[in-house]
C-alpha cells in the first residue's frame, strides 16, 4: 500500500509549522498556486525563488511529513527572467523533479503571468520495495490527453494533478481525471484548492474506480488515501492499452516540446 496525502486547504501552508509536523505519508500533494492562487497574482505577488521561505516549507515537509512532497505549483523564477507556473517535487529536502505548466489557461490570464513549459518527463519514487514512476501535470493540462499519454509511454504509474478547478466545471474535472486513469491504466490524483477558485479533489485507480473524493465530505486541511498497487495488475488482466495502441506505435512522443519561433 502507498499512502497519499492531499492538502486541499489553501491556508494550510500559512497556518502550520512544517518543522512540527510528523506523519507517515509516502506522497504529499498540494494544489495549483498553493500559496495565494490567482488572487495573489492579480494583487502583484512576486514570483518565488529557489530557497525562499515558501519553498523551504515544502522541502521541510519532504523531510518531516512525507517521503515525497509534490509542491502543487507556484509562480516561479528559477535562474532566468522567465516566470513559470511550476510544480517542484521534493525528496529529503532536495528538488528531484520540476514541471512547468505547458498549457496556459487564457481566462485566468495565465499567458500574462507565465511562460509555457516544454519538458515532459517522469520521476522515480522508491516506496519500500516498490519503484513508482510518477508524472505531474497542472490543471488545464488535464484537458490534453496526449500529454498524459506521453508520460504514460515513459512508464508512468501515478499521475499527480494539482489544480484550481472551479465547482461549476466539476463534471469535466472529475470526468477527465477518470478518463486519464482508464485510458492509461494508471493512478490519477487530482488535488484541487478549496474556496472560490477551487472545488473537489479526486483519486482514481487504473481501473477507473474512484478511490477517494472530497465531494460530500466535511472539510479537512489534509486528506489521506491508500493506493493498492495491485490494482495496476488488475487493470492489465484483460488488456494493456499502451501496448495495443496501434496508432501510438507509429508515433514518437518527445520528452521536450519544440515550439515555433
Amino acid at each position: 500500500m502507498v499512502r497519499l496525502g492531499l492538502c486541499t486547504d489553501p491556508e494550510f501552508l500559512h497556518s502550520v509549522d512544517p518543522t512540527a509536523v510528523r506523519w507517515r505519508t509516502d506522497f504529499l500533494l498540494f494544489p495549483e498556486l498553493a500559496d495565494s492562487g490567482y488572487a495573489g497574482l492579480a494583487q502583484g505577488m512576486s514570483p518565488h525563488l529557489s530557497g525562499d521561505a515558501l519553498l523551504f516549507k515544502f522541502s521541510t515537509f519532504s523531510h518531516r511529513a512525507a517521503r515525497y512532497c509534490i509542491a502543487g505549483s507556484v509562480a516561479f523564477r528559477g535562474g532566468s527572467s522567465r516566470v513559470t507556473n511550476t510544480s517542484l517535487v521534493f525528496h529529503r529536502r532536495r528538488i528531484i523533479h520540476r514541471y512547468d505548466k505547458i498549457h496556459l489557461f487564457r481566462p485566468t490570464l495565465d499567458h500574462r503571468y507565465f511562460a509555457p513549459g516544454a519538458d515532459v518527463r517522469i520521476f522515480n519514487a522508491q516506496i519500500g520495495r516498490s519503484r513508482i514512476r510518477c508524472g505531474v501535470v497542472i490543471c488545464y493540462d488535464l484537458r490534453f490527453p496526449e500529454l498524459a499519454r506521453a508520460l504514460a509511454s515513459q512508464g508512468m504509474d501515478l499521475l499527480f494533478v494539482p489544480a484550481r478547478w472551479p465547482v461549476a466545471r466539476d463534471q469535466a474535472w472529475r470526468t477527465l481525471l477518470q478518463a486519464r486513469a482508464i485510458e492509461n491504466q494508471i493512478f490519477v490524483a487530482g488535488c484541487n484548492a478549496r474556496g472560490v477558485e477551487g472545488g473537489y479533489s479526486y483519486v482514481f485507480a487504473p481501473t477507473g474506480e474512484c478511490l477517494f473524493q472530497t465531494k460530500g465530505r466535511a472539510s479537512k486541511p489534509v486528506e489521506f488515501v491508500e493506493l493498492d498497487l495491485t490494482l495496476r495488475d488488475t487493470a492489465h488482466k484483460l488488456h494493456r492499452n499502451l501496448e495495443e495502441a496501434v496508432y501510438l506505435k507509429s508515433m514518437k512522443l518527445p520528452a521536450r516540446i519544440k515550439r515555433r519561433s
